[in-house]
C-alpha cells in the first residue's frame, strides 16, 4: 500500500471520528425525564435501552411473569433499570458501557460457571461493547476451571474439545512432524480445530503479547491461573476483527478487574505411575477505592518429568527418553486502573514470567543420552506492559488508546553426545513485538429497532525475531522484523426489535466488519466479515457469519536459515540404490512467500425455552477452506523417495551443480553412518516452506448445559460439549488429497467431554468424563488403528464460609484425574528418541492425583 493510500484511508477515519465525538471529556452520564407507565418487564427494560442507546442484556428468566412498575422522575440509565427490577430477585451493574441484569443471589451466581454465555458481556467476538456477536463463542471461567481440577490455563484449554494438544506445547514428541507441533521450551500455546498455535490468536485482556520460539504462538503459561477470571473463545476465523492468524479463531484470557483482599493457594499433584510431581504456591492481593484498583498476583511452580522407564509403554521401547518434561517458573501479573478526571481512566496490565525446563532422549538402545543423544535445558523469560486510556467523549462516544511492549527470549542450552563425544550448543529464539493502537466505539444513530453502533480506529504493530546459534556463526543467525499497519470499521445494526413477549421475531441484528493491514514486502490483505443474529420468541436465537481471513508468514518461514542433512538413503525410503548412497534433504526459509488466506462460515442454532430458562443447547456447523497454507512439503521424510507423490519434490542422480546449489549458504549437518561424499548422493530432497497446500475443514460443535435446583439436596449444574471434525488437505501438484482429521498427530473426528457439578452449601462435587476418538496411523503401507482415549475425572471441593477467622475463606480441594488410568495405544517408531504414542493427542500423565488448599485473609 502506498504512503498516500495509507494517509488518505487515515484521513476518512479521522473526518468519521471527529464528527461523531466532542473535543471534551464527557460528564458524568445525564439524567432524563421518565414517564413510562405499568408494563412488562421485558418491553421496560428494551424501552429504556431505546431511550438511552443503552445494550440491556438479561436472561429470560428475568423478565418472565414480572410486570415493571410505573418510573416517573429524573434518573440515569442505571438508576432507571434499578427502580423497574424493584421487587425481583435480579439487579443490574454497568459493565463496558453495557447495563447487565443479574441475580443478587449467590446460586445463581455460582451457575454462571457453566452457563457464563447467559450472565457475561462477551467482549471478544466483536469491538463493539455489550453487542450480540454472530459468531459462536465458548466462555469458562476460574470457577469452573477450578471445579474440574485444573491447575493451568494450559490443562483447561486442551481439556476443550475444540482445541487440540498439538502445536507448540510440552509433551510432543520427536516424531511428531514440524508442521503439525513442537515442544522448545515446555510453553503452552492454544490450537484450536488443530490448524496450528499460528493460526490462533491469543489475547491478554484484549492485547497480543510477543510471540514464543520461532512459531507464531502466544505462550499462556506465563499467566497465574489465580489473576483470570475467565476465557472467551471464538471459533471462527476473525481476521476483519483482529487481523492475521485468526484463521481458526481467537482466545481472550481475560483478568480479574476489581479484587479486594489477599487469597494464598498451595498446590501439590503426582500422576501415580510415578513423575510428574507438581507443586504451586501463589499469592494473590489486591484493593479497590472510589475511582480505581489493581490486582497483583504471584505464582511459582516446580514439576518433575515424566520418563519413559516411568511407563511401561514406553520402558522399552523409547529408553531414556523424556516423555513430558519438568519445569521451574515464577510468574508474576499486575492489573491496574485508575479515573484520572471524569471520563478518563488509565489502565496497565503487566506481566512477567520466568521458565525452566529440562528434557533428553538418547539415540541409541543404550538408554544413555550420555553415550549418544542430548540434553536440553531451556530457559524461559517473557516481559509484557500494555498501558491504555479510555476516554468518554460524548454520552455515547468512547475512544480507547493503547499500547504493548513485549519480549518473548528462549535460550536453549544443549549437550550432544555422539559416541560420548560432547558438543555444547546454545540456541536462543529472541521475538520483540510493539504496538500501538486507536479505537473509538459508540451510537452512529437510532433507526427505531435500537442504536446502531459503531467501532473505527487503526495501529501499527511491529515484531522483531532475532535467533543465533552461539556454536555456528558465518552468517547463520535471524535478525529480522516485520511493521504491518491497519486500519478497521466494524458496524452493528439491530432490524427488528419487538416490544410484544409474544410475538415470534423478537429481534434481528446484522453486523458487520472490514480490516484493511499492510505488510511491506509481503503483500496487503483486506479481509471483510458478515453477520446476523436473529432472536425469536420460543427462546431460539440463530446466528450466521460469513467472512475472510488471513496468516502473514512468520518470521521463521521467511527468513531461517536453509539446511542441508544427509541420510543413509534408507531413511528415505530408497531402494536399490549401492551400498554407501545417502540421500541430501535440503529444506528451510523462503523469503518469497505470501499471506495464507481462509474463508470461513458458520452457522448456530441455540435453543433457551422459555419453559425451561436453566437449560440450553447450541449447535455449530463450520466450514473453513484454507489456501497457500505453507507448508514444507514433504511430510514423512521416510517415504520421499519410496511414494511417487514426492516425485516433483526430488531429484534423483543429481548433478553437481545441483549439489552444491543445494550446499550454498546452507548449514550442513551429515546425520549418514560415513564420513560426507558428494559422489554418493543418490538423491535431493526439496522440502523448503513453500505456499504448497489447501484444506478444506468441516464440523459440528454441540453444547449442552442444565441447572436445576433438587431442595435441600442442594443444585447441579450439568453441560456437555462435543466436537467433531472432517479435513483434509493436498500439499503439491502431484500429491492427492488426503485425510487429515482421524489420522496420526492430527485430530480425531471426535471430541467430547460431559460432566456436572452438585452444589450443597459449601460443598461440591464434579465428576467429568473426558473422550478422545481413535486416529489411524497411515505412515506405512499397511494402516493401522490407534484406539481411542476415554478418562473420568473427579473434583470435590470445600469452601468454608465460617465467622471463625481461620477458617474463613478457606477453600480445599481433592481431585483425581483419569481415575482408571487408561493409557495411550502404542504406535509404531523407528528410532528410541522417538515417543512410542501419538503425543499430539493422548497424554502420558495417567492418573494423576491432586491436593490444594487456598485461604483469603
Amino acid at each position: 500500500m502506498s504512503k498516500v493510500r495509507w494517509r488518505s484511508v487515515s484521513s476518512v477515519f479521522a473526518l468519521a471520528l471527529m464528527s461523531t465525538a466532542t473535543p471534551s471529556l464527557a460528564e458524568p452520564e445525564q439524567k432524563l425525564n421518565w414517564n413510562l407507565e405499568q408494563q412488562n418487564l421485558d418491553a421496560a427494560l428494551r424501552a429504556i435501552g431505546r431511550t438511552t442507546s443503552h445494550d440491556i442484556i438479561f436472561p429470560a428468566e428475568a423478565v418472565k411473569g414480572h410486570r415493571a412498575p410505573a418510573l416517573n422522575g429524573t434518573y440515569t440509565a442505571l438508576e432507571a433499570v434499578e427502580i423497574v427490577l424493584k421487587g425481583t430477585s435480579w439487579t443490574a451493574v454497568e459493565r463496558d458501557g453495557a447495563i447487565l441484569i443479574r441475580e443478587r443471589s449467590s446460586k445463581v451466581a455460582r451457575e454462571v460457571n457453566h452457563d457464563a454465555a447467559n450472565t457475561e458481556i462477551v467482549v471478544t467476538g466483536s469491538l463493539i461493547a455489550g453487542v450480540a456477536s454472530p459468531s459462536p463463542m465458548q466462555v469458562i471461567n476460574r470457577e469452573r476451571m477450578l471445579d474440574n481440577g485444573y491447575n493451568s490455563l494450559g490443562e483447561a484449554i486442551r481439556a476443550l474439545p475444540v482445541a487440540s494438544g498439538a502445536g507448540q506445547n510440552p509433551g510432543i514428541g520427536q516424531n511428531v512432524p514440524e508442521s503439525v507441533g513442537s515442544n522448545l521450551g515446555g510453553g503452552t500455546s492454544i490450537n484450536l480445530r488443530g490448524l496450528g498455535s499460528d493460526a490462533t490468536i491469543t489475547l491478554l485482556n484484549g492485547h497480543r503479547l510477543a510471540f514464543n520460539t520461532a512459531v507464531q504462538s502466544i505462550d499462556i503459561s506465563a499467566i497465574p491461573l489465580a489473576a483470570v477470571e475467565r476465557m472467551e473463545i471464538v471459533t471462527d476465523g476473525a481476521s476483519a476483527i483482529y487481523g492475521s492468524d485468526a484463521i481458526a479463531g481467537v482466545a481472550n484470557i481475560i483478568l480479574r478487574k476489581d479484587y479486594r483482599g489477599l487469597t494464598t493457594r498451595a498446590y501439590w499433584g503426582a500422576s501415580t505411575d510415578g513423575g510428574n510431581v507438581q507443586q504451586n504456591y501463589s499469592v494473590t492481593g489486591g484493593t479497590t477505592w472510589k475511582t480505581g484498583g489493581f490486582i497483583l498476583a504471584y505464582d511459582f511452580g516446580h514439576s518433575t518429568p515424566i520418563l519413559s522407564r516411568q511407563r511401561g509403554y514406553a520402558a522399552a521401547r523409547s529408553p531414556g527418553l523424556t516423555l513430558y518434561p519438568g519445569f521451574d517458573r515464577h510468574n508474576m501479573l499486575f492489573s491496574g486502573h485508575q479515573d484520572l478526571v471524569p471520563g478518563m481512566t488509565f489502565s496497565i496490565d503487566g506481566l512477567y514470567g520466568e521458565r525452566t525446563t529440562d528434557r533428553a532422549f538418547a539415540s541409541s538402545v543404550a538408554g544413555d543420552y550420555r553415550i549418544q543423544g542430548l540434553r536440553r535445558v531451556t530457559e524461559t523469560r517473557t516481559l509484557s506492559v500494555a498501558p491504555n486510556i479510555s476516554l468518554d467523549v460524548s454520552n455515547s462516544w468512547k475512544v480507547n488508546f493503547s499500547g504493548v511492549y513485549a519480549t518473548d527470549r528462549t535460550l536453549a542450552k544443549s549437550d550432544d553426545y555422539w559416541n560420548s563425544v560432547l558438543t555444547r550448543t546454545e540456541l536462543c529464539y529472541c521475538n520483540k513485538a510493539f504496538s500501538v493502537e486507536g479505537i473509538a466505539q459508540g451510537t452512529l444513530f437510532d433507526l427505531g429497532a435500537g442504536a446502531i453502533k459503531a467501532a473505527l480506529g487503526g495501529g501499527y504493530r511491529k515484531n522483531f525475531l532475532h535467533s543465533y546459534n552461539r556454536l555456528v556463526e558465518n552468517g547463520q543467525s535471524i535478525r529480522a522484523s516485520q511493521d504491518n499497519r491497519y486500519q478497521f470499521l466494524e458496524i452493528n445494526a439491530p432490524i427488528v426489535r419487538s416490544d410484544d413477549s409474544g410475538a415470534f421475531l423478537q429481534s434481528l441484528i446484522l453486523n458487520g466488519a472490514v480490516r484493511y493491514e499492510d505488510y511491506p514486502g509481503i503483500g496487503d490483505v483486506a479481509t471483510p466479515k458478515l453477520g446476523a443474529v436473529l432472536s425469536t420468541g420460543y427462546g431460539m436465537m440463530f446466528k450466521v457469519s460469513w467472512g475472510k481471513s488471513f496468516k502473514a508468514p512468520t518470521l521463521y518461514q521467511l527468513h531461517s536459515v536453509r539446511g542441508a542433512s544427509v541420510y543413509n538413503i534408507g531413511v528415505f525410503g530408497g531402494t536399490g540404490f549401492p551400498a554407501g548412497t545417502v540421500g541430501l534433504y535440503s529444506g528451510g526459509g523462503n523469503p518469497e512467500l505470501k499471506p495464507e488466506r481462509s474463508t470461513n462460515w458458520t452457522a448456530s442454532a441455540i435453543l433457551q425455552p422459555a419453559i425451561s430458562p436453566h437449560s440450553k443447547i447450541e449447535i455449530t456447523y463450520y466450514s473453513i477452506r484454507y489456501r497457500n497454507r505453507i507448508v514444507t512439503p514433504v511430510t514423512y521424510i521416510t517415504q520421499a523417495l519410496s511414494n511417487p507423490i514426492y516425485a516433483d519434490l526430488v531429484s534423483l542422480n543429481p548433478t553437481g551443480d545441483e549439489i552444491n546449489a543445494a550446499l550454498d549458504g546452507a548449514l550442513f549437518f551429515n546425520n549418514s553412518s560415513s564420513s560426507w561424499n558428494p559422489a554418493k548422493v543418490g538423491a535431493i530432497i526439496y522440502s523448503q516452506y513453500a505456499n504448497a497446500a489447501r484444506q478444506k475443514i468441516d464440523g459440528v460443535d454441540i453444547s449442552l448445559s442444565h441447572h436445576a435446583d433438587i431442595g435441600q439436596m442442594g443444585d447441579i449444574s450439568f453441560w456437555a460439549n462435543a466436537s467433531y471434525i472432517e479435513s483434509q488437505q493436498r500439499l503439491s501438484a502431484l500429491q492427492p488429497e488426503s485425510e487429515l482429521a482421524g489420522t496420526l498427530f492430527f485430530p480425531p473426528h471426535l471430541r467430547g467431554s460431559a460432566g456436572f457439578t452438585w452444589d450443597q452449601g459449601p460443598f461440591r462435587l464434579t465428576p467429568v468424563l473426558n473422550y478422545i476418538g481413535g486416529v489411524e496411523d497411515r505412515r506405512a503401507t499397511a494402516t493401522y488403528d490407534v484406539a481411542s482415549m476415554t478418562t473420568v475425572d473427579l473434583t470435590a471441593r470445600l469452601k468454608i464460609d465460617s465467622s471463625t477467622p481461620i477458617f474463613r475463606g478457606m477453600d480445599i480441594s481433592l481431585s483425581a484425574q483419569n481415575i482408571f488410568n487408561n493409557k495411550p495405544s502404542v504406535i509404531a517408531t523407528t528410532q528410541v528418541s522417538q515417543a512410542p504414542y501419538d503425543s499430539a493427542n493422548y497424554s502420558p500423565w495417567g492418573r494423576y492425583i491432586s491436593f490444594s488448599i487456598s485461604k483469603s485473609w
